[in-house]
């Protein structure tokens, strides 16, 4: 082949090639939705922005409260102007039923705070109801709700991470058969029942702050190979108990911060000379208590 030819032919494959890569870019053209209660968005709800929008583009939300429930059907992701700025809650929400409900896989919701009316605790009301895969939960506030964060069965992967989660009944709840969440570096606050109560199996906790709650953690049910390490646990009633055989609550050689732990540290090292016993039928121990609250 002479040079002419293969100029000719590297042109084409480069013309081919950059009309490929084009179209491709406009099948997966992501689009931003603004919404603000102030009418200075395209949209003065969530959820209509919700109803406009498609799989991988983004809701932008302005500072407001926003008196709405409503459910996220596609892969999206709802995005506040900060959780002391953007408020989702509303009047009047009928017991069992979420202020957010999230059915599609692959979202993300960041920057609220989600607020349940007064007085709807005794009705069972849940912040964010997963019922889907593979999503974010992220910076946000969840407070005055039955469950701040409800994991239902059979569903997947969601990392809830730097949320305050605070004044509810339950703080998170992982339901029978939902599997191989993380949460970590959450803020878990006086929570009537429990900070977090997990019935799933392969779930990590790390990194969390567990403060005034009634149980900080409870492991129970089919909650089998979970793993929970680098968290604080100070000033709970009970900090934690476990009822099943094979959760770990160590990680590669470091456990939890347990500030009603006795044990001594004679080498220093940081780590307590005696395992921390988890209370419960598990007979777990956490065998490298942390003497020190970690920085998190």
């Amino acid at each position: 082949m002479n040079n002419k030819s293969m100029m000719f032919l590297s042109c084409m494959l480069s013309f081919i090639l950059s009309i490929s890569l084009s179209g491709c870019m406009e099948n997966f053209k992501q689009e931003i939705y603004p919404v603000s209660i102030e009418g200075k968005g395209s949209y003065s709800s969530i959820q209509s922005a919700i109803e406009n929008a498609s799989d991988g583009d983004i809701i932008s939300v302005s500072r407001g409260t926003y008196y709405e429930t409503f459910v996220i059907n596609k892969s999206i992701s709802l995005i506040g102007s900060g959780a002391e700025k953007t408020t989702i809650t509303c009047k009047n929400i009928d017991g069992g039923n979420p202020i957010i409900r999230i059915d599609a896989n692959n979202v993300t919701i960041e920057g609220f705070k989600i607020i349940s009316p007064k007085g709807s605790m005794k009705d069972e009301v849940f912040g964010i109801l997963v019922h889907s895969n593979n999503n974010l939960i992220r910076n946000n506030i969840i407070a005055n709700c039955t469950y701040a964060i409800y994991l239902e069965w059979g569903f997947e992967e969601t990392e809830i991470t730097n949320n305050t989660i605070t004044d509810n009944q339950y703080g998170i709840y992982i339901y029978l058969g939902s599997n191989r969440h993380a949460i970590f570096r959450n803020n878990i606050s006086y929570n009537g029942y429990y900070g977090i109560r997990i019935k799933g199996r392969d779930n990590q906790v790390f990194e969390n702050v567990f403060f005034h709650n009634n149980l900080g953690m409870y492991l129970c049910c089919g909650s089998v190979n979970n793993i929970v390490y680098k968290n604080n646990f100070i000033q709970n009633k009970k900090n934690a108990k476990d009822d099943k055989y094979t959760n770990l609550w160590s990680y590669n050689g470091t456990g939890n911060y347990w500030d009603d732990y006795t044990g001594t540290d004679s080498d220093g090292d940081g780590i307590g000379d005696t395992p921390y016993q988890i209370p419960g039928y598990g007979n777990r121990k956490d065998d490298f208590p942390l003497i020190e609250p970690l920085q998190i």
